[in-house]
């Protein structure tokens, strides 16, 4: 076999194999909020929400990450679980109490695992501030990006917090890493002029204000609004041509897309 067949055939066994290349991600907005828990009375943050945002299709699943106190990287909306401190507790610790479906505390790792296995749903990866100091905060930071890198998970996150100096670590580290702010302290200019790939702003913000859509969209930064849940502000922000909608009610918005 000459080498040109052999470069044929290598590129066709990419373009076969790749999971990247053979599906894209879901463009129905939808994003599930600490993953589609709320129709099926499962627990926010758990394994099962995510695994239940992929199975509806939905275009991402937002959840919120911590570390723990023998830093294991954990999801929990709360600081605290069932009376315990996140981060300063052990992962044995918390995983003596359980969520309402008998799972014990989500793992980041476990998450990794589930989302890399498909090309459907995002994963919008929420760093919590941290109720310790700023240095316990950026080895989550630190953490989650080496744990990315592991599982070469760069094409399936967008990483959200409401700390800004989380976000420009991770662009410091990983300049190919997707970062939109979420908290209402920077305005659309300075992250325009900061190159956030996005923003991800409460729906009474963008209302107050909606030019801010306007000038996002004219410089190619992407728009997630939260936490939409009535069918009037679904309606509103689909019509506002937003990239993503953050809900609580995943399976009614893609009712309404589709």
């Amino acid at each position: 076999m000459n080498n040109m067949k052999k470069i044929i055939l290598t590129i066709s066994a990419i373009v076969l194999f790749s999971p990247i290349l053979q599906a894209q991600f879901a463009t129905n907005k939808v994003v599930a909020h600490r993953g589609a828990w709320k129709a099926d009375s499962l627990p926010q943050n758990s394994v099962a929400s995510f695994v239940r945002a992929i199975e509806l299709g939905c275009a991402g699943s937002e959840f919120d990450v911590y570390l723990t106190a023998d830093s294991v990287l954990v999801l929990n909306h709360d600081a605290d679980l069932q009376g315990l401190s996140v981060e300063k507790s052990t992962l044995a610790e918390l995983q003596q109490k359980k969520l309402s479906n008998g799972e014990t505390i989500a793992l980041l790792d476990d998450i990794m695992k589930n989302l890399v296995k498909q090309t459907t749903t995002l994963a919008f990866l929420e760093i919590k501030p941290s109720s310790i100091n700023q240095q316990h905060g950026f080895a989550a930071v630190d953490k989650i990006l080496e744990m990315a890198k592991r599982y070469n998970a760069d094409n399936w996150i967008v990483y959200i917090s409401f700390d800004y100096s989380y976000l420009r670590r991770i662009n410091e580290k990983n300049p190919n890493a997707r970062t939109a702010f979420l908290g209402a302290e920077k305005t659309i200019d300075e992250i325009i002029a900061d190159k956030q790939f996005g923003i991800d702003f409460n729906h009474k913000q963008f209302k107050n204000d909606e030019n801010i859509i306007t000038i996002a969209k004219k410089n190619g930064i992407n728009v997630n609004v939260w936490t939409v849940n009535k069918v009037e502000d679904m309606q509103y922000f689909l019509n506002k041509n937003v990239d993503y909608i953050t809900t609580d009610e995943p399976e009614l918005q893609l009712r309404i897309k589709n």
